[in-house]
Parts: structure tokens; sequence; C-alpha cells
């Protein structure tokens, strides 16, 4: 739960934003990587244990932040994180400021690397809820970002990170990438928010393959089409267990009665507020329950399990979006959203 509510709300509008904002171009993304390195991962989500090859090597402790060494080959090398035996917080070193256009790339490296076994979700760039503290963390964000944002003036509770992106992959033309962190009294982050960024590998496809049956799944759409000839439909994947969930807010069409919506990575579309190839992303401490009110909160909006609403399960929901390289779709009776 948040500790205090003016954060909590804060928190959540990372997920609401996009509903109010319009005005810029969504890219095409990259293919998802190759089905072996997908297989490769797919084995190290299972055992939570580290893969033979890695590229950001992560793993984090409640008190310090392992060091990143990237080997990309594409993208800039991205600036590395603290070492394992890092210096208390008290004598900590300020990071050098990296400069803005340096900054845009290595923050695409970083979110290009999401499929390292190190570092997997909830893990988000070597913070772990439930392990790393905010201090650990905090300079090296300092050193990318444009700045960081805290709610109140002892710099308690939480703090919102706004870093350089280009506009070609930013869901809203701002051309930045926000991240929220949430943490306790004793500094240890307790869940993270990441805002949707239009870049390849945050696919639902993609997800439901790397991290396995959800343990919840919950949908919202309309009956029919919206004024401006959408239909609005929100996917929204959670693992309680692992603590980390996929908020996905694409476009359906409506089929003979049918709601049909399909999950192709990448697709284009005239929808600047829409986010089709990434989601809103909320990691935080596994195993700690979590109602969907708290996990993505829109005002006036009402999630609806899909058990309720179609006749899948998360386990055939699953077994649909893993069994084939097409794009996997879902189907509701137009009728139930009356």
């Amino acid at each position: 739960m948040c500790h205090r509510r003016f954060f909590c709300l804060m928190l959540m509008c990372v997920v609401s934003l996009p509903f109010f904002l319009a005005g810029c171009t969504v890219s095409t993304a990259a293919p998802t990587p190759p089905a072996e390195a997908v297989a490769e991962v797919v084995t190290a989500v299972a055992s939570r244990a580290p893969a033979t090859a890695t590229v950001l090597p992560v793993v984090p402790t409640a008190t310090a932040v392992p060091t990143l060494t990237p080997t990309l080959t594409s993208t800039p090398t991205p600036t590395p994180l603290p070492t394992e035996t890092a210096t208390p917080a008290a004598t900590f070193t300020p990071w050098p400021t990296v400069p803005p256009d340096e900054a845009v790339n290595q923050v695409m490296a970083l979110l290009a690397d999401n499929q390292n076994p190190d570092c997997l979700l909830p893990c988000w760039w070597g913070a772990t809820p439930g392990k790393t503290r905010w201090r650990d963390i905090e300079p090296f964000l300092h050193s990318l970002a444009q700045r960081i944002y805290y709610p109140y003036p002892d710099k308690s509770v939480g703090a919102e990170v706004i870093m350089p992106l280009p506009e070609s992959v930013a869901v809203i033309n701002s051309s930045e990438y926000h991240a929220t962190y949430g943490w306790d009294e004793s500094g240890v982050i307790q869940g993270i928010s990441i805002a949707p960024i239009n870049v390849a590998g945050y696919d639902a496809k993609m997800m439901i393959t790397l991290y396995g049956v959800p343990d919840e799944v919950w949908l919202k759409t309309f009956p029919y089409l919206l004024p401006g000839e959408v239909l609005p439909f929100h996917l929204l994947i959670v693992y309680q267990e692992l603590g980390i969930s996929f908020h996905y807010y694409v476009d359906a069409t409506p089929i003979d009665e049918m709601v049909t919506v399909c999950f192709k990575a990448g697709i284009e579309t005239e929808r600047p507020d829409l986010y089709p190839s990434s989601p809103t992303i909320y990691a935080w401490i596994p195993g700690e329950y979590k109602e969907i009110d708290e996990i993505s909160y829109v005002p006036w909006e009402r999630y609806y399990s899909l058990e309720e609403k179609t006749d899948l399960t998360p386990q055939k929901l699953h077994e649909i979006f893993t069994s084939s390289d097409e794009a996997p779709c879902i189907d509701t009776p137009a009728d139930l959203w009356r």
C-alpha cells in the first residue's frame, strides 16, 4: 500500500496520463528477438537464475547496486551502475552528469536490454523492490535524468525520474521517459511504475512467453466504436508471485457482435495515446498481493476478469500467446460490455 495518499496518486498518474494527452506520432517497433534468444531467457525466467549469456548483469542487494557491463552491438554502451562493493551512502561521490545527447543513447541502450537474465523484472535497471535502497540507485539515475521530482521537501516516500527519450518512441509528445519509485521509512524501494515506451521487446506476446502463465488477467473495452472510429481495449496481465504487471492499451475491432483485439508487436496507430508496443509496467515486492486498483488506477475505469468476459482462462491465454508465430488475438462478446 502507498505510504502517503498524494504520492500514491502521483504514481497512478503514470498509468492514466496517456488517456488525457495526444498529438505525437508512434513509430513501428523493431522485430522481436529470435526464437533462440527468447528460449534462453524463458529458461532463465523459469529457474529465476542467470542464463549463460548476459548483456547487462544486475543482481541488486539491499545495500548496493551491481555493475552493468553491456555488450550491445547496435546501441551505445550505457553508463555502468555501482559495483557490489559500493561505498556506504554517507560517503557517496556523485556520478558525473551525462550530456543530453549521450544520455538519450544510454537510456535507449538500457531499454533495449529488457531481457537481461540477471535483472529480470521486478528488477529494473539494477533496482529490485524489497531489496534495493533508493540511496543506492539515486546517484546513477541522477547521472542520466533530466530531472528527479520529489513530492515532499524531505525527499521521503518516493520520486519521479524523468529521462530524455527520442520523440520517435515516446507515447506522448514529451520526449521523456518516466519512472516512479516509492520506498518505505527505511528507504527500501517498495514499487516502481514505468510509463509505456514504444520500443521492441515489451509486447504482450513476448512478456507472456518470458514470464509464463499469469496469475490474473483483466480486461476493459466497449461494445461499439467510439467517436473517431476507435475501440479502446485494455489488457492487464498480472503476476502476483513475481511482483509484476503489464498494462496494454490498444485499438480493437468490432466483428460480427464480437470485439476482437490482436497484439502484433510494433503495430502503427493513428491514436498517439495508445501504446501497442509497450505497456505500463508496475513492479513490486514478489508475492505481496496487490488489488487491481493498486496495480492500475484510472478514474472511472473498472476492469473485469478474463474469465468473466471471455471463454478463456489465464492458462488458455498463455497457450494462445505462445503457440504460434502469428499475432495472438482475444475475442469477447460485445453484449457483455453493454
